[in-house]
């Protein structure tokens, strides 16, 4: 065992509770999580380490240069998500044309959607077992909320879903990858990480047939009509650093640096978006101060060196093998 794993698991207990809110009475306690902060099962693909057995590729796209780096959406194209208590309003959600609401539910006062045309806004339920991801949203008085597209998610599934069951093109959870609050700030993101990519860096025509490879059950437009024909990233491709790459030569900063660049060669990143940029990550707005703090040259040092994990599939998450991080842990309570 690696010093750097014996210390990650040594310290696991304590910055789990922290994350969930819960200052266990012992060392013995067993660590927990609050899906509304940490969502989705422990065997969720995006809960899950890469393996020994992943298989790399560079990256391959005449729309996407490792060399431009990459930027962080959290003030606009971003993903607000607010957690509803006991004694906030209740509030009809209604998907627009439509007169009978989705979801009745309490709801943050000041819970307002992306100032962008994408207008994202996802709300937790006060069981903090639900979210409802809203599209193209518009709060329409204090007790009304109406959205192009309005989808009801389980905070405790996979995350993943046969067909188009959420707020981002590539098909699953519009919380699955998003850089949460407190993440960076605790030097550790214990996740797969959401990015984007410019339409025409995607290649259409997957090794399936289909404009998308697994685990995203959608593209753009339904079959991806924007993207192009060449090159080896399609939506829901999984990118990672490679383990041979040594993080103490990319000059890392303490903090939001060293912990954005773990997870990547931990757990990776995967394609769930197109976006104007290069290479897009997204945090919730309350990310942004800590998500500024990481330097321009430390993004593009980063994205120089991912490459695309071949083997990444239902039947070997992560391609398989001994993984590099823990098992996300159980829940707070049964939901």
């Amino acid at each position: 065992m690696t010093r750097r794993r014996a210390l990650l698991a040594a310290s696991g207990a304590a910055l789990l509770a922290g994350c969930a809110g819960l200052a266990g009475p012992g060392a013995d306690a067993m660590p927990t999580r609050d899906p509304a902060l940490w969502p989705f099962s422990p065997d969720s693909p995006w809960n899950t380490a890469l393996g020994d057995g992943a298989r790399f590729a560079p990256i391959r796209s005449p729309h996407m240069d490792p060399t431009q780096g990459a930027g962080i959406n959290t003030r606009q194209w971003s993903h607000p998500v607010h957690i509803a208590s006991a004694d906030d309003p209740t509030v009809s959600i209604y998907r627009r044309g439509e007169r009978t609401p989705v979801r009745v539910q309490r709801v943050p006062v000041d819970a307002r959607p992306d100032p962008m045309s994408d207008g994202a806004l996802h709300l937790i339920d006060a069981a903090r077992r639900h979210v409802v991801e809203l599209w193209q949203a518009e709060r329409v008085g204090p007790d009304r909320i109406v959205a192009a597209a309005v989808v009801v998610n389980n905070l405790t599934d996979a995350g993943v879903y046969p067909g188009w069951h959420g707020a981002r093109a590539y098909g699953g959870s519009a919380l699955a990858g998003l850089i949460r609050t407190g993440e960076l700030e605790r030097g550790r993101l214990p996740h797969v990480l959401a990015v984007a990519v410019r339409p025409q860096a995607l290649n259409r025509l997957g090794p399936d047939g289909r404009a998308w490879v697994w685990p995203a059950s959608a593209a753009d437009g339904g079959d991806g009509r924007r993207y192009g024909t060449e090159g080896n990233l399609h939506m829901g491709s999984l990118l990672a650093l490679p383990p041979s790459v040594d993080l103490r030569t990319l000059d890392l900063q303490p903090g939001p640096e060293t912990a954005l660049a773990h997870a990547l060669q931990d757990f990776g990143a995967c394609i769930t978006d197109s976006a104007a940029g290069n290479l897009v990550f997204y945090g919730e707005p309350a990310v942004h101060p800590a998500a500024q703090a990481i330097r321009p040259a430390t993004l593009r040092a980063l994205v120089a060196q991912l490459q695309v994990v071949t083997n990444h599939t239902p039947h070997s998450v992560g391609g398989g093998g001994v993984r590099r991080a823990p098992t996300a842990p159980a829940f707070q309570r049964s939901f």
